[in-house]
């Protein structure tokens, strides 16, 4: 009897150790990738960057000018509703289109992460596009008369746009920029993860 109390205490302890290895180098896994982040994220020009990769990346028409809808709309994406909401380009919770929000918050859209506003403009482009694509000065238009609350929407896009030249140029030819972004996608599933609103059950 005492032989089997001692194996199945040796049992124990042996997947106890197993148990605190394995969180402590989940804990120091997330701490790494946390840092990692930090460092991309450390310079408010590379945000801006990565966020227009994003952008690229999701193959939404006329980027430039979501770009400059997503600063705007975001505060520089430091908002009260993109932090608590993830929601860089005031959203509200779509009726008839396909989405990928969460729920509402306050009146906005709740994202899981920014990237997922992206996303989510994204979805919102293909159900505006379905019949037939806009051209730039139809865009420009459309915001102007129906997504805007403020009839100087498009003046404040138009002078974001001509503020950031340098960065809307980019392409994978600049090396460093896209070499980060690359790192960013590494990590970003733990990005969003780990900066995840509280209010995202």
């Amino acid at each position: 009897m005492k032989k089997i109390l001692i194996s199945l205490s040796i049992v124990f302890s042996i997947e106890n150790f197993m148990l605190f290895s394995t969180t402590k180098f989940d804990v120091n896994q997330i701490n790494y990738e946390r840092i990692k982040l930090l460092q991309l994220f450390n310079d408010d020009v590379v945000k801006l960057e990565l966020l227009y990769f994003e952008i690229l990346e999701n193959k939404i028409e006329h980027p430039d000018i979501v770009f400059a809808q997503a600063i705007l709309e975001s505060g520089y994406m430091k908002s009260k509703i993109f932090y608590e909401n993830n929601n860089l380009f005031g959203m509200r919770m779509p009726e008839r289109r396909p989405s990928v929000a969460l729920k509402q918050n306050k009146g906005y859209a709740v994202y899981d992460c920014w990237v997922s506003s992206i996303k989510d403009y994204k979805l919102f482009q293909d159900f505006l596009f379905k019949r037939k694509k806009k051209t730039r000065d139809e865009y420009f238009n459309y915001l102007g008369r129906t997504y805007a609350e403020d009839s100087n929407y498009v003046f404040f896009v138009k002078k974001i746009i001509n503020e950031n030249q340098k960065i809307l140029i980019l392409d994978c030819e600049e090396i460093n920029t896209y070499t980060k972004y690359i790192e960013f996608k590494k990590y970003k599933d733990n990005f969003c993860e780990i900066l995840k609103p509280k209010n995202i059950v």
